[in-house]
């Protein structure tokens, strides 16, 4: 995968070498407001292998200790800056500092299947239309 950094942009990298997702961090400071959103330049551009999908996930560290999360999918064909959109779920803000870990980017291969249209659908399994909560707690 080839990365392109903007100016003052942080290289994304994997604090393990067995860690499935690379760190990305903000650019610039910023806050996200008590039960609400921001979105945070990154200046990471990538390019994703041929049939690769990139996908931002949480960081579990922001997630449980701040409510903290974060989710995109980045399509093969777009080398663009990779901005993150931060969702504040608790009753306090949150300062995010220039050079902060705000997500994960999990590169996943993806099939990319025909979509046909039919009037019925095989059943495959055993579940149907059956879901939300119908196999209890």
């Amino acid at each position: 995968m080839k990365v392109k950094l903007d100016p003052g942009a942080y290289e994304p990298v994997r604090a393990h070498l067995e860690d499935a997702g690379l760190d990305i961090r903000a650019k610039n400071p910023g806050i996200v407001r008590a039960h609400g959103s921001a979105v945070f330049d990154t200046g990471v551009h990538i390019q994703l292998p041929h049939w690769c999908c990139g996908l931002l996930v949480s960081k579990s560290g922001l997630n449980t200790k701040y409510d903290i999360t974060s989710t995109g999918l980045i399509d093969a064909g777009y080398t663009g800056e990779i901005r993150v959109k931060l969702h504040n779920h608790g009753d306090e803000d949150y300062w995010v500092h220039a050079g902060d870990k705000i997500s994960q980017l999990v590169v996943i291969p993806f099939e990319h299947p025909y979509v046909e249209i039919v009037d019925e659908l095989e059943q495959t399994g055993s579940r149907g239309e059956s879901g939300f909560g119908s196999t209890g707690r």
